[in-house]
């Protein structure tokens, strides 16, 4: 199994979000914020522990561990996208063609709360899915009164809908 490291950060994910996902809002200087990088890096290691058998687990708690633990100052939920991608696509995984609404209905079912936002920039129905699947996690109003560990649990099935091996 691949995982994501620092050194693919800087070299990869930290570019790719600073040129493609600040439509809205500036990114920040994440390789200078060294708490940040350390959380990171603690998140990358423990993925990698028997804890999390199986791929989509071990995507599951990094995605939700990245906006939960609030690494970086600003640009968390970017990161958590941008290291989940490479993440499912380094392994193997394609995100398969969904529809908008199969995209709606699956995370209202797990997220009854979650409130919709048209984003323009958006193509395809996973990034629809991925952004709206952040906001959720990011939110506790959204996702209700759950654990992390039934957060983890809710986004696993949630990939699982998205990513074919």
């Amino acid at each position: 199994m691949h995982y994501p490291d620092l050194t693919m950060c800087r070299q990869l994910l930290f570019p790719l979000i600073r040129a493609e996902m600040v439509s809205t809002e500036p990114a920040p200087n994440y390789e200078f914020e060294r708490l940040g990088l350390e959380k990171l890096k603690t998140i990358f290691d423990l993925m990698q522990s028997d804890r999390y058998e199986q791929l989509l687990e071990k995507a599951a708690y990094m995605f939700c561990s990245i906006i939960d633990g609030h690494p970086f100052s600003n640009g968390n939920k970017r990161m958590a996208v941008a290291a989940l991608s490479y993440f499912l696509l380094k392994n193997g995984c394609r995100m398969s063609p969904v529809s908008m609404e199969a995209v709606r209905a699956a995370l209202r079912d797990s997220f009854p709360a979650l409130r919709w936002e048209t984003v323009h920039s958006f193509t395809h129905a996973h990034e629809y899915f991925l952004y709206h699947l952040a906001l959720v996690v990011a939110d506790r109003n959204q996702k209700g009164k759950i654990t992390f560990r039934q957060e983890q649990e809710a986004v696993r099935d949630l990939l699982g809908f998205i990513a074919e091996n």
